[in-house]
């Protein structure tokens, strides 16, 4: 049996706060058609499948009677409607009632972005202190690119390298993500002090690097991926509705995460921008991003700079900051809460905006005795004068 949620938006909700969520179901219909009758709720019904139009307080007490009834689809939709309010990694917790910024460090020279630093550890630190001045919460670092081009690296050498470079980073108080797939790595990192391993596999290489995260209580990242990493199928993915397919994906893989003890808040989801889907499906993940609320998990979004961005604008992957931020900028709109980026400072700007738009209670940005009412009580004279009689305080024209 399988559940999907289809939220409604944030200025939906602000406009009206019982603006009700579209929950499909798939299995177990008989329980359903009786929960809902019990508590007067409509449903539509097409063979194993079921739509449902409710309230979140409705929702609520269709949950309590799908529990009482036994029905497995409880547990499914209390995850939505309890979602974990903090991620919570090694030694910390991240709320995620505000937006969090994943600085970039790649240990490479061949890097699709162009801003690897090398194998130097100073060159590391210089880079991730960089970031953090610009706005990161989080350092993700990896010493082998993602792309399909280049070849894999011996996972003991690539171990040899990565710790001495977390080990220092987490000296200077950065809070470390492990970029790898490979578990040796990952216990290397991890030894070194990393809270998080961000792990681009999806399982498709086994749980060994999930179960060194849930070893050492770190944070995890579960990455939605097609294949295995770095080796693209021979024919392209088909997908009769990419999100769906994508959502049930999680549903299987977190299933697996559980049995290695990774649970709830632990766990972040990645939606795998440019794993397995062309262009126009990254786009279709990116406008319906809010459909990964299901889990009631942090969402976390790797989409700096990708394919797909070039795909609109035309421009090399140095040039592509901007359209990065317009799509973080509307991801967050939807829920998402940590952005894997190249550029923070500019992440920091864009998300601080589309959380005072999205996120922001009403009065947040009121003005103040300072800046308000100072045009109050003007005349005739002062709104002709050549020069006002006095400044306008900061930020105000008028």
């Amino acid at each position: 049996m399988s559940f999907r949620a289809i939220p409604p938006s944030a200025a939906q909700l602000t406009g009206d706060p019982a603006a009700p969520v579209i929950l499909l179901f798939e299995g177990g219909v008989e329980a359903l058609v009786l929960a809902t009758s019990a508590i007067g709720l409509g449903i539509e019904v097409a063979g194993p499948r079921a739509r449902i139009l409710a309230a979140r307080g409705e929702a609520r007490r269709l949950r309590d009677e799908l529990d009482a009834r036994g029905s497995s689809h409880a547990a499914g939709l209390s995850r939505y409607l309890e979602p974990v309010t903090a991620w919570r990694l090694r030694t910390r917790e991240l709320p995620l009632d505000r937006p969090h910024i994943m600085g970039i460090v790649n240990l490479t020279d061949d890097s699709f972005s162009g801003d690897g630093v090398g194998r130097e550890v100073d060159a590391a630190l210089r880079h991730a202190d960089g970031l953090r001045k610009a706005g990161a919460a989080i350092i993700d670092t990896g010493a082998e690119t993602a792309r399909a081009d280049r070849p894999v690296l011996d996972e003991t050498a690539e171990a040899t390298l990565v710790g001495p470079v977390v080990a220092a980073l987490v000296a200077e108080g950065h809070c470390v993500s492990i970029d790898s797939y490979k578990p040796l790595v990952a216990e290397a990192a991890l030894a070194a002090g990393a809270e998080i391993v961000n792990d681009i596999s999806g399982l498709t290489l086994g749980t060994g690097a999930a179960v060194a995260a849930a070893s050492a209580g770190a944070g995890y990242v579960l990455n939605y991926s097609y294949s295995v990493p770095k080796r693209r199928p021979d024919s392209p993915p088909v997908y009769a509705d990419v999100v769906a397919e994508t959502v049930a994906w999680f549903a299987g893989r977190l299933a697996e995460l559980e049995a290695c003890g990774l649970f709830g808040a632990r766990v972040a989801i990645d939606p795998g921008i440019a794993f397995g889907k062309s262009h126009d499906e990254d786009l279709q993940v990116l406008r319906r991003m809010g459909e990964l609320q299901t889990f009631g998990l942090p969402v976390l979004l790797a989409h700096s700079r990708k394919d797909f961005l070039g795909g609109v604008n035309g421009q090399p992957p140095t040039e592509r900051d901007l359209e990065t931020h317009v799509a973080s900028a509307l991801a967050y709109a939807q829920g998402v809460r940590i952005f894997r980026v190249h550029d923070a400072a500019g992440a920091r700007r864009a998300l601080a905006m589309a959380a005072a738009i999205t996120s922001s209670p009403p009065g947040a940005f009121a003005p103040d005795a300072g800046s308000w009412p100072w045009r109050a009580g003007a005349s005739v004279t002062h709104t002709v004068a050549r020069d006002p009689d006095k400044a306008a305080p900061p930020g105000q024209r008028w």
